[in-house]
């Protein structure tokens, strides 16, 4: 994260904008821009901010992202981190709503955006709602809270206890555990793998993400691990849910803000999905690359 810096040198204050970029496991490398004997004002910051990102190197090239894409990917990341601190820590107040709305209707929850805001921010619970509907939208909001204070490493644990707060107290039959029987995806060519395969291909998943961490863009590997995790289809029920949150924390990490997929694109979400299935991981990065920008920046006429 870039901070600014302040030095004084005789009777003077002077101003560096500055980031620490680690690279090696053991080293750190300092970029340092000298900003004046004031701080600039926010649009003067900004374009400071951009050129201290160009100066920046980074540890991984995109592999699916266009570089355009790619470029305007770095400015939202770069704005992000300057004007609004630690991106988990500033998620807007309406997010929560429009996120679980969109995420709990893209799997069937027939809850409407005005009842899911009801329930989380009056706690009134719609008439003739059933009830594993409104747990869905409260669970939503626990899995957030989870994920927001998490810091631990992506395995088993993160990845189970994500599912367990999104499915607990519903009828889910195994909540906080992989499955154990075998399951088919509605309306998709894709057949998961066997239940007693599930154990070992999440296992090398979580090292492939280890590896892959480092090397791959943050909005790619994110995608490569939302992608991945639901082909293998681990849990009972919530897999979807579980791989948005997961996609989602990836994002926070790495200094961008959380996206929604929305249950408009909901065809397109699939056939991203479907052309992963395919080993073509292309599309949904773009996918995914397209709702961010979208959802928070301004297309210039």
């Amino acid at each position: 994260m870039a901070f600014i810096e302040k030095q004084r040198h005789g009777n003077h204050d002077y101003f560096y904008l500055v980031k620490n970029i680690r690279i090696l496991p053991t080293k750190v490398k300092k970029i340092r821009i000298y900003l004046g004997r004031k701080t600039p004002s926010h649009d003067e910051l900004q374009e400071r901010f951009r050129e201290l990102e160009k100066k920046t190197p980074k540890p991984y090239a995109a592999t699916w992202l266009t570089q355009e894409a790619e470029d305007r990917l770095e400015d939202l990341r770069s704005s992000s981190i300057a004007f609004k601190g630690n991106a988990k820590d500033k998620i807007p107040d309406d997010f929560l709503i429009r996120f679980t709305y969109n995420t709990n209707a893209i799997e069937g929850n027939p809850l409407t955006l005005r009842q899911t805001a009801l329930i989380l921010s009056e706690g009134i619970s719609p008439q003739g709602a059933k009830t594993d509907d409104i747990i869905e939208v409260l669970n939503s909001r626990d899995a957030w809270e989870f994920i927001k204070a998490y810091k631990g490493q992506v395995n088993k644990g993160f990845a189970t206890k994500i599912q367990y707060e999104i499915t607990k107290n519903t009828t889910c039959r195994i909540q906080g555990n992989y499955r154990d029987s075998e399951v088919i995806i509605g309306g998709s060519d894709w057949k998961p793998p066997l239940a007693r395969q599930v154990p070992a291909l999440m296992e090398e998943l979580f090292n492939q993400y280890k590896k892959q961490k480092h090397s791959l863009h943050p909005v790619e590997l994110a995608s490569w691990l939302h992608n991945r995790l639901v082909q293998i289809h681990p849990f009972s029920d919530g897999n979807g849910r579980t791989a948005r949150i997961l996609m989602n924390w990836i994002l926070i990490r790495n200094g961008f803000p959380p996206a929604i997929i929305e249950t408009s694109n909901k065809e397109d979400y699939y056939k991203a999905i479907e052309a992963a299935d395919k080993e073509n991981q292309k599309p949904f990065v773009g996918f995914l690359a397209t709702q961010l920008l979208r959802q928070y920046t301004v297309v210039q006429s």
